[in-house]
């Protein structure tokens, strides 16, 4: 029976510490994490950009050429593709890397676009090269989200 309150004890110790360690440091690791905002890079082009639902998984992809049209060499840049469905509304982005490119250099690009499977869902999208990529999913903290410019509509 002593036994069964010392346990008791214990556990109830064990609970009011890990509420005060995590009222504590929570705040401290949350805001150590940087809010990046968009930068939009005005460096690239997109030269040419196709979208459409793969067949095996059902995901909305969108494939192309982008080219450094810029001055200078880019490091790293985030080819952001945000997508729609056919009432407008988000559903969320996701994007491609494209990593040291000089001037005038030319790079392929694929995005598995969000929703992953459910491409169908996907009427239309935006495609913006951007310095820091903002994931924009709806009720998760839309931060950036650009509007569609007339992207072409998926095919099967």
């Amino acid at each position: 029976m002593e036994y069964r309150k010392v346990l008791y004890f214990l556990m109830l110790c064990i609970i009011i510490l890990t509420v005060l360690v995590l009222y504590l440091f929570f705040p401290l690791i949350s805001l150590s994490v940087p809010h990046k905002t968009s930068r939009p890079a005005p460096g690239i082009t997109v030269i040419n950009q196709s979208g459409e639902i793969n067949k095996h998984s059902g995901t909305y992809i969108v494939t192309g050429t982008a080219q450094n049209t810029g001055t200078t060499a880019i490091v790293k840049i985030y080819l952001v593709a945000t997508t729609y469905d056919a009432n407008g509304t988000l559903l969320g982005s996701t994007y491609d890397t494209l990593l040291n490119m000089n001037p005038g250099e030319r790079a392929s690009f694929r995005i598995e676009t969000w929703p992953y499977y459910k491409g169908y869902l996907v009427s239309q999208y935006s495609l913006v090269p951007d310095y820091n990529y903002v994931p924009t999913m709806p009720g998760k903290g839309d931060y950036y989200i650009p509007t569609p410019e007339g992207s072409p509509k998926p095919t099967i």
